[in-house]
């Protein structure tokens, strides 16, 4: 290509995407709104990036609602073909809306089918409005339609491949996505925020660490409905802002929700099957702590700390190039600021040496995931290790009883230095209840006998 050809080529992509922008428009305003939006969601929020595509986008925009899938697979009995449940990806799906409540702010990504870039991305703003629910009804909005099932023979788990799992009925622009809560939109944008804005453009401040890593891993990691950290959330609505000129117009043509029965999704009657023995999954120990860890439950209302201090929490938070993740994550605020996170692994069965040495290979970057980004900018932030398991390995314990806290700085140069501190380790023993319930022993660091463990 003639040189001058491509540098007036260039040129013109640069001012549409300068325009695109609208780099003239006041940062001071998009603080007043956000401020102003945040303000009314009360102390404590929390907000989810829900995965969706230019077929059902519109109908979750405009009806007022976020699905997300019923995980099956396909098997063969008797000579004949059925759909039975996923439960590994069911109990994880289950998690994620557990870590959801009524007044969490929502965001939508539209992943790619074969829009532009400049089509497709985050879009938003959304405000939950229910509990989760599960409800097969098949949903329209114009010519577009999200189902509940399988159209030609009723089965309820969603498609693979474009196809029924159990009848290969072809589902081509459609999904199946029947468990559900409803939203409501605060601030609605025409243009979506692409990739390259989201990831690439360092003329806004602060990164989407949380996402970024689940998209550098590659396909497999992504999430129908992944919890995002406060200022990632703020980060997203700044862009919408800003790609938008700050303009907020009106979702097109809404129409409610249908009335009718929703079935509430309650993770006890699977855990009541275990009463006395391991959780089947970590994935359903996973979405009881997502739906208890802001409840004052005995033993963990302590271990978590004060809740008017507990600022957000979320579940399977990546914090790693190569996908490296904490079973759950909790921030905590005081004064305005952050200072302490609360890391929690679990494990259906027994902790182990290994689970312990798990805490060194996380602190450094765990401690970087929650300050390098925290508005205000944090100084100082404790992190809380905590350990729960079925049982405990002795070698886990005397592992553990040797760790004492410590303290590095991390050497920011974009803002302030901050110092961390690493706190002992908490052991924790669960326990299924016959009622579905967890309850909790504390194993101290320190402790050597593992008896009389629960309360």
């Amino acid at each position: 290509m003639d040189c001058n050809i491509f540098v007036r080529e260039v040129s013109k992509s640069m001012r549409k995407l300068s325009g695109s922008k609208c780099e003239t428009h006041d940062e001071r305003e998009f603080e007043e709104f956000w401020k102003d939006l945040t303000d009314k969601l009360g102390p404590t929020w929390k907000a989810f990036v829900f995965v969706v595509d230019k077929f059902s986008f519109p109908v979750h925009r405009s009806r007022g609602f976020c699905g997300v899938k019923n995980p099956g697979r396909r098997v063969e009995e008797d000579e004949e073909i059925k759909a039975v449940e996923n439960k590994p990806q069911l109990h994880s799906l289950i998690a994620d809306l557990k870590a959801t409540r009524q007044g969490d702010l929502v965001f939508f990504y539209q992943r790619r089918i074969d829009e532009p870039p400049e089509k497709r991305g985050f879009r938003g703003i959304y405000k939950i409005i229910s509990d989760p629910f599960y409800d097969d009804t098949d949903i329209r909005w114009d010519e577009y339609e999200v189902l509940g099932k399988c159209p030609s023979c009723g089965c309820a788990y969603s498609e693979k491949d474009n196809k029924c799992i159990k009848c290969e009925f072809v589902l081509t622009g459609k999904h199946i996505l029947p468990n559900r809560l409803l939203i409501k939109c605060v601030a609605h944008f025409d243009n979506p925020v692409d990739d390259n804005t989201a990831y690439v453009d360092r003329t806004d401040p602060g990164e989407l660490w949380t996402l970024l890593f689940r998209k550098i891993w590659g396909p497999g990691r992504a999430r129908s409905a992944a919890p995002i950290l406060p200022e990632e959330a703020k980060k997203i609505a700044r862009l919408l802002y800003r790609v938008n000129c700050g303009v907020i117009t009106q979702v097109p043509s809404p129409e409610p929700y249908p009335t009718g029965p929703k079935k509430p999704l309650d993770i006890r009657p699977i855990l009541c099957e275990y009463a006395g023995r391991q959780a089947p999954t970590e994935a359903i120990l996973q979405a009881w702590f997502m739906e208890n860890m802001d409840k004052n439950v005995p033993v963990l209302k302590d271990v978590i700390g004060s809740q008017a201090d507990l600022e957000w929490f979320g579940n399977e938070i990546i914090y790693g190039i190569g996908g490296d993740k904490v079973d759950i994550l909790c921030t905590h605020k005081r004064d305005g600021v952050r200072y302490k996170a609360t890391v929690i692994e679990l494990k259906r069965g027994r902790i182990d040496q290994n689970s312990v040495d798990q805490i060194e290979r996380y602190s450094y970057w765990v401690s970087q995931l929650v300050t390098a980004n925290a508005e205000p900018p944090t100084q100082h932030l404790d992190l809380q290790p905590v350990l729960i398991g079925y049982d405990v390995e002795e070698n886990a314990v005397t592992a553990a009883s040797k760790l004492k806290a410590f303290t590095f700085t991390i050497p920011y140069r974009h803002i302030p230095r901050c110092s961390i501190t690493i706190l002992p380790p908490v052991i924790l023993k669960y326990r299924i209840k016959a009622c579905g319930d967890l309850e909790f022993g504390i194993i101290s660091y320190k402790e050597r006998g593992l008896t009389n463990y629960l309360t």
